[in-house]
């Protein structure tokens, strides 16, 4: 990778690695569908809609429309509200990190929808990983009473997004990634709003919480789209994938500092066997020579 390159891909952790900071301190102000319509509206609208307008016009949306609401609805709509709900209740690293065992997931739903074969380097890695969600989920780390249904929920929401991977590669080949992205985020803000509507806070949410969703909405899910389509295409999905590994690490950092929040032991350790069981399952551990 050229420099460049490792520039966009560190631009990328920090935006999404510090998309779980930000929906932690914004959540308990908002609450969770208020703060997850603002995201989607906010990158739909100011980012993802106007670039998608100007590369292809709105046709390829109403070409693709029935994929794009599947997408929509129950692969955005769906997991940024339980994310939002998680947030309220377990820390920006334990999010983070539960989400970075996506591609275990994916791995395991392209073996039973497309009959994927799974080696045993890759078996080795799903055990792995999953081995370390155990860890991780075992006494319900959180910060509150409640983290186990939070923790249920994330763990739900990976798993979603282990099917909509799939979902795409099956039903979705042939989509610019924009149209896709415009789309589906679009689709979400258009179903998120009336529970957001149902459930806007009482009190203003204070001007700090306002500037933290706005970083969600344009930068993570306006932006870091962009910047991970562009980095797909100059270095290929592998590569482009690393990121995961970075996310879970800039999370826990950014909270510690932003808001706080500790670092346990268990937490490391559980990161460092789901990110090397995930490594496994993707194949981006060298082979050892004969």
């Amino acid at each position: 990778m050229r420099p460049t390159q490792v520039a966009q891909l560190l631009a990328l952790a920090l935006v999404w690695g510090g998309a779980y900071l930000f929906m932690r301190a914004s959540a308990p102000a908002f609450g969770a569908a208020p703060m997850a319509f603002l995201r989607m509206l906010l990158g739909s609208a100011l980012v993802l809609l106007p670039l998608m307008i100007w590369r292809t016009g709105l046709r390829p949306l109403l070409l693709h429309w029935r994929q794009l609401a599947v997408m929509g609805v129950a692969f955005t709509a769906l997991p940024f509200l339980g994310l939002g709900f998680a947030a309220l209740s377990i820390s920006a690293g334990m999010l983070a990190i539960l989400q970075s065992a996506a591609p275990l997931f994916a791995a395991l739903v392209a073996r039973i929808w497309l009959g994927e074969v799974i080696g045993p380097r890759r078996a080795l890695g799903l055990a792995i990983g999953f081995a370390g969600v155990v860890l991780l989920v075992w006494d319900k780390v959180g910060i509150r009473e409640d983290a186990g249904l939070a923790v249920l929920v994330t763990l739900l929401v990976t798993a979603l997004w282990g099917v909509s991977s799939n979902y795409a590669r099956v039903k979705m080949q042939g989509i610019d990634p924009i149209v896709s992205a415009a789309g589906s985020i679009g689709i979400a803000a258009a179903v998120l709003l009336p529970i957001a509507v149902a459930t806007w806070p009482v009190q203003m949410p204070p001007t700090r919480a306002w500037l933290e969703v706005l970083f969600l909405g344009i930068a993570a899910s306006g932006l870091g789209f962009v910047l991970y389509f562009r980095l797909l295409a100059q270095v290929g999905a592998v590569r482009a994938t690393s990121v995961t590994f970075l996310n879970p690490i800039v999370a826990m950092a950014s909270a510690a500092v932003y808001l706080g929040e500790p670092i346990t032991l268990r937490m490391l350790v559980g990161c460092a066997i789901v990110l090397t069981g995930t490594a496994l399952t993707l194949g981006l551990l060298p082979r050892a020579k004969a």
